[in-house]
C-alpha cells in the first residue's frame, strides 16, 4: 500500500494515515488499545509484525482486519472512493490471491 499511495499523498501522508488508523482502532475497540500502543511510531512493518506474533491468531486477525478497514476508510475520506479503489486494487488483488493459494496448499 505504501508504494501505491506514496506518489499521491507522500511518504509522510502514508505514515500519518497509518498512525491515525492505529489510534482509531484502539479507540473504537478497547481490546486493541494495548496492541496499538505497542506498535512503534513510523510505518515499520517489521515492528507491527513483531507485535502481531505476540497475539493469538484470532486477535491478530481481528487487529489486522480492523487496521486495514480503518486505513481504507480514512484514505477514502481523504482522496475519495474511486481513487482509493483504483490505487489499492492491485494491493487487494495480490493480497487475496496470496491468501487463496495459502488456504489451498496441503
Amino acid at each position: 500500500m505504501e508504494v501505491a499511495l506514496t506518489p499521491v499523498i507522500g511518504q509522510q501522508g502514508v505514515v500519518a494515515l497509518y498512525r491515525r488508523s492505529l489510534h482509531l482502532c484502539g479507540a473504537a475497540h478497547p481490546r486493541l488499545t494495548s496492541t496499538c500502543n505497542k506498535v512503534p511510531s513510523g510505518m515499520v512493518l517489521t515492528a507491527l509484525n513483531s507485535v502481531l506474533v505476540e497475539q493469538n491468531e484470532a486477535d491478530a486477525r481481528f487487529f489486522g482486519e480492523m487496521l486495514l478497514t480503518t486505513f481504507y476508510e480514512l484514505l477514502t475520506t481523504l482522496i475519495g472512493p474511486s481513487l482509493t479503489a483504483r490505487l489499492l486494487r492491485g494491493v487487494w488483488d495480490s493480497s487475496l490471491s496470496d491468501t487463496h493459494s495459502q488456504e489451498n496448499s496441503p
